[in-house]
């Protein structure tokens, strides 16, 4: 029984000992974020239909940050067809039925909010979308998302309190993380 309590021993102090690390080469870089910390990113934006040029409309469900750019790429061709930070360099294109595309969308934290480096879900129009840089100390966060262009009408709220399984598991990582702080600050560890 004294060796299993050694083994969990050993492994809490192993997992507070990541996350102090990760604390502490975020410091060492240099970079202070300071600011109430924004963990959910609700994005609705005009999705891909045939024949239909691309749009800068988009809609935030927060004032905790703000779109900078908006950009649409045609996956198989690699090309840019829309973006609204460079729109006069870009040769726009309308989508079309059955190419897939992916919208890549560059946020900036308001004044008084950062963008919570370890907690953060993005939701582009309901679906989980991929963070692909986050920096600035927090300020700056680029995301991708991927949609393909259907004739079909798709439906963007349909009501549903439906959940992805990547938030999950950054659910079931958030528990995990705030037990493991909880049972460091029971022992004393910091």
């Amino acid at each position: 029984m004294k060796t299993m309590k050694k083994v969990l021993a050993v492994f809490l102090s192993m997992l507070m000992c990541l996350g102090v690390l990760s604390v502490s080469a975020f410091a060492d870089e240099g970079m202070t974020a300071s600011g109430e910390a924004v963990t959910f990113v609700g994005i609705t934006i005009e999705l891909p239909e045939d024949g239909v040029y691309p749009s800068n409309f988009h809609d935030l469900d927060s004032e905790a940050y703000e779109l900078v750019d908006l950009t649409w790429t045609d996956v198989e061709a690699d090309e840019v067809i829309f973006s609204s930070f460079a729109d006069a360099l870009i040769e726009e294109k309308p989508f079309e039925e059955g190419k897939l595309y992916t919208v890549s969308l560059t946020l900036y934290a308001t004044d008084g909010y950062v963008f919570d480096l370890e907690d953060l879900v993005v939701s582009v129009n309901g679906y989980a979308a991929e963070i692909e840089d986050i920096s600035l100390a927090g300020k700056r966060l680029v995301v991708n998302c991927d949609f393909e262009c259907s004739s079909e009408d798709i439906d963007v709220d349909d009501g549903s309190t439906g959940i992805s399984f990547d938030q999950v598991l950054d659910l079931l990582k958030t528990v995990l993380l705030t037990f493991v702080r909880f049972i460091g600050a029971l022992l004393g560890i910091k």
